[in-house]
């Protein structure tokens, strides 16, 4: 389970679950195109009780990508 600061809480059974709501969340809500390895970081930050964050540098959107 992981819970975005907005409020937002993604649950799943399976690891590529996880990784597929959270990357929808991070799009839909915040316009951040993460890879699947940020996705997993996030998770994993959140079991270990660190705080969840990835910047927003590194994840971009698609189209900004390269610029």
């Amino acid at each position: 389970m992981l819970q975005c600061d907005c409020g937002f809480k993604a649950c799943a059974e399976h690891e590529d679950e996880l990784v597929a709501e959270v990357q929808r969340h991070a799009w839909e809500a915040h316009g951040m195109a993460l890879s699947r390895d940020e996705a997993l970081l996030l998770a994993f930050r959140v079991q270990l009780g660190a705080p969840p964050t990835i910047s927003r540098q590194t994840a971009n959107r698609p189209d900004q990508e390269g610029l």
